[in-house]
């Protein structure tokens, strides 16, 4: 698998990932990378999975678990670009329901901006 760190703009990162996120190597490598962001600091963080070929349950819980360290740093996580069997993964895991995800990597990084610059209810 490989791991593309793109900055949208200060503070959000697209993580592109492509080829297979499965149990094993491929967790790790998502793992380490989200290691050096936690170290940056709380960011708003795209995986962007239109280029995955392949996840499985241990890649589901990967990124479960991703989403659920950076809130917990005071970050943010969605998806972009599940399609087709990704899509139905998260579905049928239920992820779906806390996994916001986005057509475009694009789309779910301006969500990021949007939410910064509206005031909080």
């Amino acid at each position: 698998m490989q791991i593309v760190r793109k900055e949208f703009k200060p503070g959000i990162i697209i993580l592109e990932l492509s080829g297979p996120l499965q149990m094993g190597v491929e967790c790790k490598q998502l793992e380490l990378a989200f290691d050096q962001l936690l170290r940056d600091g709380p960011t708003s963080v795209v995986l962007d999975l239109s280029k995955l070929s392949k996840l499985d349950s241990g890649g589901l819980g990967k990124i479960v678990n991703c989403f659920s360290r950076l809130k917990t740093a005071g970050g943010a996580l969605c998806l972009a670009g599940t399609t087709g069997m990704i899509d139905g993964v998260l579905k049928l895991a239920q992820a779906d329901r806390f996994l916001k995800s986005y057509p475009t990597a694009r789309e779910a990084a301006e969500s990021f901006s949007d939410s910064a610059a509206s005031p909080p209810s």
